[in-house]
């Protein structure tokens, strides 16, 4: 009888490449990027999915999530389950997602295949760089998912999730050895709260140095920030909701005004010629003689946390997490 297996990973492009490479068996990619946007406690898996659906998408988008969900919950029909991922924030939070899903499973076989860097790639971003050939290489790596993989995905998953981002602090305080990449993942998370000294979150710093820089267009800014990273998560779609955001709050200027997103085919050359500056505003928050606390207008989510401007708000001191009292 031939082997029924499932194979999990970030999204379509690793889904794509694990087709390529030969793999038999039914690909699920989990297309969801949980480092931005709703993530509450206390929900489950139904409920989970249609909070982030309405969030990336709307309506529309409730049932592709609900179809990748029932994939998921059918996963002990198959011989062996594989997750794929790598060493980022992005796969890292959809690791511990799917992982608290599956500990309630009686699965035959469930192995995981998580990297930070391959031979000859460098900078190594993800799989999604690899060749069909490169990524079939990594199959003899895979290793079971056991007991402590399991005990650090569901605390993880919790604290993640946690409506107090001190939750997830303690967390990171324990042994997460069974999940090695996961430590500094989620430290970068934290970076994304304001921070106490500026109102700007570490993206929003960053991109505002870059136009500081010279590098003015918003092509230009995605490829460069993610130069700033070590453990690259934001994808282009975030990058450019950072950079209008900076531009509504006065911090950058853009020409054409104001900057519209996301490209279109028909409109490609029309929005790489969008240009920003920095405004006098911009150039203060920088030089630290202003915050931004005033002026970036918040409403968003980081795991479970509810950032809301006019409400106390969770911001980033060196290396703690502190109330803020508007």
């Amino acid at each position: 009888m031939t082997e029924r297996s499932l194979h999990i990973t970030n999204g379509d492009g690793a889904a794509g490449l694990i087709k390529a490479a030969g793999f038999a068996g039914d690909v699920l990619p989990w297309r969801d990027p949980m480092h931005h946007g709703p993530c509450p406690a206390g929900l489950d898996l139904d409920a989970s999915s249609e909070v982030r659906a309405l969030y990336l998408g709307g309506p529309a988008d409730v049932a592709a999530f609900r179809a990748r969900d029932a994939q998921l919950r059918n996963a002990s029909a198959y011989d062996r389950v594989v997750l794929w991922f790598e060493h980022d924030l992005l796969d890292q939070v959809q690791l511990l997602q799917i992982l608290d899903e599956l500990a309630d499973q009686d699965l035959p076989a469930l192995e995981m295949i998580c990297i930070d860097r391959f031979e000859g790639v460098a900078p190594f971003r993800g799989l999604g760089q690899l060749t069909p050939e490169q990524l079939g290489s990594l199959w003899p790596s895979r290793e079971p998912v056991t007991a402590d993989v399991f005990a650090v995905a569901r605390a993880g998953w919790a604290a993640f999730r946690a409506d107090d981002p001190r939750d997830l602090l303690s967390f990171l305080e324990g042994d997460l050895g069974a999940l090695p990449f996961l430590r500094p993942a989620l430290q970068r998370h934290l970076q994304e709260f304001p921070w106490a000294e500026t109102g700007l979150s570490r993206t929003e710093h960053q991109m505002l140095s870059l136009v500081a820089e010279g590098v003015n267009d918003p092509s230009g800014l995605f490829r460069q920030n993610m130069d700033h990273e070590t453990h690259l998560f934001i994808g282009d779609w975030r990058s450019f909701s950072t950079l209008a955001q900076l531009n509504k709050a006065g911090l950058l200027d853009c020409s054409p005004a104001p900057f519209w997103h996301p490209p279109t085919p028909d409109r490609r050359e029309q929005f790489i010629s969008q240009k920003f500056a920095l405004t006098e505003l911009g150039r203060a928050v920088l030089d630290g003689a202003r915050d931004a606390f005033a002026v970036m207008d918040r409403d968003m989510w980081l795991g479970g946390v509810h950032l809301k401007s006019g409400q106390p708000m969770w911001v980033w001191d060196t290396d703690k997490l502190v109330l803020r009292q508007p």
